[in-house]
């Protein structure tokens, strides 16, 4: 046959393949799918994360940022955006560390601009998810299109790529990354690793020297901010060299020997930026606390990870939630599927790097990326078994697989409108469900009660869990439920960090305290929480309450004073050490005390209290009137405060503002006999106020009944 006429057929018959493909999708330029992949996304991912904006505060964001004095950043300089990249360790002879300095510099940042609002940390969070899903699109194009694939791969790159991002963008899996504030850290780090990984694909096939060193350097200034985002990101050089092996050059190249060898300065890289975060010699402490072995936590993770892929192609809302329930594996047979995990895992990674890797290098990349991002979190490494925020790196590349199989079914029934048309379908419905799941999931964490049950309910043998739940139950108020939640995690005793059964023991002495006051009962189990979680302040604290509450003064000044040795710049135990040396008559020494709370916390309130009792105590009236004032203005709810502005008001005959006093107190007492309702007040505030106020009862009834009947007398004389 005359070879121009073969290759005129062959040419014809491509055309017809591919417009008979229902599948390709042609907008043209580059740049215009970009534009409208871009948009899409944004619609979309505003759709379904809608609700997230107004996520409270949960778990884990409150001892990161909410109580991190680090990144409460009041102002931009050198010295304070440094301070931000150290973690202050509650036990202060562990001393400073760097720890994920840029995750919480953008914490700092968000502090700056609006404190503890939430909107703005979620702001922030959704576009880092939006840019790490314009990025995984980029990157997934730019690899369809690369020459180990002849083309085969050109007119459809855009919508397999897009597919695949918009399936990671809207899964629900990543909630926890994105809703969750605290764990930017691991959205972050996915975002500076994707961009890292396109820029590194850009410069292999730029078309110019320069331009390939400027794709080279953006890499690698990607690279840095992720390994300061968050350790998992160290598996950055590891991917890089899978992507080139695999996507670049191919296993079956020429020079697959050369390109070994690139493979141990990937590794040692992986181990220096392990080395800038850890000490080697501590990488077992996190065992400490731990109810299991490292060897128990590897054959666990074979399990693990198998459950994230079951989640990840089969996501049901009633298995997806912060905190997950898993049994330990104990040996290779118990539970008896650790084995066949570890087989399972270990087959599927050698079949993608001697078999798939020849046949479908872009199915096997996925699956190796998969599995080597979870190598970090899912090693010997002492941290919590299960999280779904750790699949936000890892699931990048996995969606290829099922896009790349659909498409491969439309052509095959491309023959077919009908059925061609229900495939279509099924796939906008799988789609619509996806996203819905992601917003509903979402939505939970607009509520800390609603949250908590929900996490309740499926993880319900799990003692942290219903910790968590009985707090939020006390906090709206349920206080029979929020009993029987933190009896409940006493009586399971099931916790993978053996600390937080000092949380529990904490909670329980706190229900005691302030609901049942049961102040001895509180205080034992006080007494439990700091035996079992040592370097906690906040417990330290409230152990050396209760012991004020319980009449034991001198032990109460003993542990503040442990307390100050320990933690000196606390504005609480120092607010505490002056309410102590008021009790006992030492008026400059708690003067002292509050003045240096001051210093350490500029706007701390419950200091003016301290100084305003230790100048009435002294005689300076006037003086203890403008501190009581200033702690009433923002302390509008305060029975102390209240009762002490009446008695230096009716001392300096300021009897108007006498009346406005005794008017708030009148209205705070309801139907209530005043005899009562201030001895149930003022034994309250002992556990609240900075100071106790012990005046004669008799004398204050004694000035509101004064002032009452003059509100009484002008009344009759107004008519």
């Amino acid at each position: 046959m005359n070879p121009q006429i073969h290759s005129a057929r062959s040419k014809a018959k491509k055309a017809i393949d591919a417009s008979a493909d229902p599948f390709t999708l042609d907008f043209g330029q580059s740049t215009r799918q970009t534009v409208t992949a871009l948009l899409f996304f944004i619609v979309v991912l505003l759709l379904v994360y809608s609700s997230s904006f107004q996520g409270v505060w949960i778990y884990d964001d409150e001892p990161n940022i909410l109580d991190n004095e680090n990144v409460h950043l009041v102002q931009i300089d050198v010295a304070s955006l440094k301070k931000t990249f150290f973690l202050k360790s509650q036990d202060l002879s562990a001393g400073e560390r760097i720890k994920r300095p840029l995750a919480y510099l953008s914490f700092a940042l968000n502090w700056y601009v609006g404190k503890n609002q939430v909107f703005g940390y979620h702001a922030v969070n959704f576009i880092i998810h939006l840019t790490a899903t314009v990025f995984l699109y980029l990157f997934l194009k730019n690899s369809l299109m690369l020459p180990l694939f002849d083309n085969k791969y050109h007119r459809t790159a855009h919508t397999i790529a897009f597919l695949s991002a918009m399936i990671w963008a809207i899964h629900p899996i990543h909630v926890t990354a994105v809703t969750y504030i605290v764990q930017r850290m691991a959205s972050m780090a996915g975002m500076f690793t994707i961009m890292s990984m396109y820029g590194y694909l850009k410069a292999r096939t730029a078309d110019s020297r320069n331009r390939a060193i400027s794709y080279f350097a953006a890499s690698g200034w990607c690279a840095l901010c992720a390994f300061a985002t968050k350790e998992n990101s160290a598996m950055l050089p590891v991917s890089l060299f899978f992507c080139e092996l695999f996507l670049l050059r191919g296993v079956a190249g020429k020079d697959l020997k050369k390109m070994w060898r690139w493979g141990v300065p990937a590794l040692a890289m992986v181990i220096l930026v392990g080395l800038l975060y850890s000490d080697p010699s501590r990488l077992f402490d996190g065992y400490q606390n731990r109810p299991f072995s490292p060897v128990e936590r590897m054959l666990t993770q074979s399990r693990v990870v198998l459950v994230y892929l079951k989640m990840l192609f089969y996501p049901l809302q009633s298995e997806l939630t912060l905190v997950h329930d898993i049994d330990v594996s104990t040996s290779l047979w118990s539970p008896w599927t650790t084995l066949p995990c570890i087989i399972l895992v270990v087959v599927s990674l050698l079949t993608a790097f001697f078999w798939i890797s020849r046949r479908q290098p872009l199915i096997a990349f996925a699956v190796v990326f998969f599995f080597i991002n979870h190598a970090i979190e899912g090693s010997f490494i002492g941290l919590e078994l299960i999280y779904e925020h750790r699949n936000y790196i890892p699931s990048m590349m996995l969606f290829l697989i099922p896009v790349l199989l659909l498409l491969q079914s439309l052509r095959y029934f491309s023959y077919n409108r009908k059925i061609t048309a229900m495939v279509v379908l099924s796939v906008a419905v799988v789609l619509a469900s996806i996203g819905h799941s992601t917003y509903a999931y979402s939505n939970l964490f607009r509520h800390g009660l609603v949250f908590w049950r929900d996490n309740a309910r499926k993880s319900p043998r799990l003692s942290v869990v219903q910790n968590n739940y009985g707090i939020e139950l006390m906090k709206q108020g349920y206080y029979p439920e929020a009993f029987q939640a933190l009896q409940r995690a006493d009586e399971l005793d099931r916790y993978f960090n053996l600390s937080q059964k000092g949380v529990t023991y904490h909670n329980l002495g706190l229900f005691y305290e302030t609901i049942e006051n049961d102040y001895p009962q509180a205080l034992s189990y006080f007494k439990r929480a700091i035996g079992i979680t040592l370097n906690s302040k906040t417990m330290w604290l409230a152990y050396s309450i209760c012991e004020l509450v319980n009449g034991n003064v001198e032990k109460a000044e003993v542990h503040l004073e442990a307390c100050i040795n320990k933690w000196p710049d606390d504005p609480g135990i120092l607010t505490a050490m002056g309410k102590i040396q008021l009790l006992k008559g030492r008026t400059e020494t708690a003067l002292a005390y509050a003045q240096q709370a001051r210093r350490a916390e500029a706007g701390a309130v419950e200091p003016l209290a301290i100084v305003g009792e230790c100048y009435r105590l002294k005689g300076n009236r006037k003086k203890a009137t403008f501190f009581w004032q200033a702690y009433r203005r923002q302390r509008p709810d305060s029975l102390v405060a209240a009762l002490i502005l009446c008695e230096l008001y009716y001392q300096a005959g300021n009897y108007d503002r006498l009346s406005r006093v005794v008017s708030d107190l009148l209205a705070a007492k309801g139907e209530r006999a005043w005899d009562d309702w201030l001895k149930e007040g003022l034994t309250r505030a002992i556990l609240y106020e900075a100071v106790a106020y012990t005046n004669n009862a008799e004398f204050l009834l004694s000035v509101i009944s004064f002032s009452l009947q003059r509100e009484s007398e002008n009344a009759g004389k107004g008519r």
